[in-house]
């Protein structure tokens, strides 16, 4: 999936981890919240959305809340809605950092996001991906 730009990269993995997102949720809570929020991303943004496995998560990946990947959902995302998943992320929890981490080959990047354009920008410029991880970081 790798490719010169962000329009040629055809479709990559998201996973999106909601467990530092401060949503206070019981298990049974979360785990219906994330089930929605997959059927939202199906409706409109991703291909394919569901709750990750743990073959899905790179190690090293997971916050330590996630040792069942309770929060965690994984979605295929093609890049005419990637930024379109970043944004709704954003307005899902408008008061949280996006952290992304993303590879490119055997390279991988960790950014912070506070800002929508801080996103556009990083997003325009990323060139070769093959896989990104998404937290909803609760700000103070």
């Amino acid at each position: 999936m790798l490719g010169s730009g962000l329009e040629s990269f055809g479709m990559a993995q998201v996973l999106i981890d909601l467990n530092q997102a401060g949503l206070d949720l019981e298990p049974e809570e979360m785990e219906a919240y994330a089930l929605r929020l997959a059927e939202e991303l199906r409706e409109d943004l991703a291909e394919e959305a569901g709750l990750a496995r743990e073959e899905d998560v790179p190690e090293g990946a997971m916050s330590g809340a996630a040792a069942f990947l309770l929060g965690i959902l994984k979605a295929e995302v093609n890049a005419t809605n990637l930024l379109a998943v970043m944004k709704w992320l954003w307005n899902l929890r408008p008061n949280t950092v996006l952290k992304l981490s993303y590879k490119n080959g055997d390279r991988e990047f960790n950014l912070e996001y506070r800002t929508q354009e801080q996103l556009e920008q990083q997003i325009a410029a990323i060139r070769e991906l093959d896989s990104f991880t998404v937290q909803l970081i609760q700000t103070k």
